[in-house]
């Protein structure tokens, strides 16, 4: 038996007033589960981020002791940005120029040169001459190590130096020389904190 179904006219609106209804349920329906993967997605992106957030949070003892103990690093290793950078400078050139002498050399020359920006710091640049034998230099370049905050040797140019002699100094006795003796020409930098 064949059942022939008849769609008279109540029954078309009931139908298509269904359809009207079920249709934007379904978008509904359509555009939550999209939300949902995109907010699934996010949930993906963001949960190593806030494992990460979760470490430092419990770390942060451990953190708080190194940036102490960095400040501390800084403060041997770069001038404090309270000076301003002329009066650092010349500070520098001074305890250099001390260094220098106190290990035999004598200063012929030192000239401050300008300064840069690079990273949170300034760079204060010195070029400074000495004249002395090898021992002196030696000793000299090992006490710029010990110099704080530091003093780093960016350029060093020895020649030696040569011995003028007039004819007077000829016909006296001559005098015995150190052959070792040095022209050094230094270019150091050491770090100013700014700002």
């Amino acid at each position: 038996m064949i059942y022939r179904f008849r769609a008279d006219r109540p029954t078309i609106v009931v139908g298509l007033s269904l359809l009207c209804l079920v249709v934007p349920i379904l978008f509904v329906i359509g555009d939550l589960l999209l939300m949902r993967q995109a907010y699934v997605g996010e949930i993906d992106k963001i949960t190593p981020r806030a494992a990460r957030l979760l470490g430092l949070i419990e770390s942060e003892e451990s953190l708080t002791q190194s940036a102490s103990g960095m400040a501390e690093v800084l403060a041997t290793s770069a001038y404090s940005s309270d000076v301003d950078s002329a009066t650092t400078a010349a500070s520098m050139q001074q305890m250099v120029r001390e260094v220098m002498t106190s290990a035999g050399l004598s200063v012929s020359g030192s000239q401050i040169l300008p300064g840069e920006n690079t990273e949170g710091f300034e760079n204060l640049n010195l070029d400074i001459t000495v004249v002395g034998n090898i021992n002196a230099v030696e000793e000299a370049l090992s006490n710029l190590r010990m110099i704080r905050p530091l003093v780093l040797v960016e350029s060093v140019t020895i020649k030696k130096l040569r011995a003028t002699r007039t004819r007077a100094a000829q016909k006296a006795k001559p005098k015995k020389t150190d052959e070792r003796m040095l022209s050094v020409r230094l270019r150091l930098l050491s770090m100013r904190l700014v700002g």
